[in-house]
């Protein structure tokens, strides 16, 4: 049997879908967080980017539906050191991902 089977904690389950949809939310809300807050976010502040990579269930078409290109240009044009930030802690993802 899976590991967790059985739990209502499933993709499939209502917990599931719920708990996906309140992430897709807390991912939305930290996008929106890189353009307004007033000081750059500190790379060293784990609380903060950990909201875009809480959720394993969020899919490549998720994050282009989450995050639209105006939204990337508007970082870009106000707050470009979280922009850069965004960009180093995607790397170093991918980085652990592949160890």
């Amino acid at each position: 049997s899976k590991a967790g089977a059985g739990k209502g904690s499933g993709p499939g389950s209502w917990y599931g879908r719920m708990g996906n949809a309140d992430s897709k939310l807390n991912f939305r809300k930290a996008v929106i967080q890189l353009t307004t807050k007033t000081q750059p976010v500190e790379a060293t502040d784990d609380a903060f980017w950990d909201q875009f990579w809480a959720d394993t269930a969020t899919s490549v078409q998720d994050v282009f539906a989450l995050v639209p290109a105006a939204e990337i240009r508007a970082v870009r044009e106000e707050s470009p050191s979280n922009l850069a930030t965004l960009c180093y802690k995607a790397v170093e993802k991918l980085v652990q991902g592949a160890e």
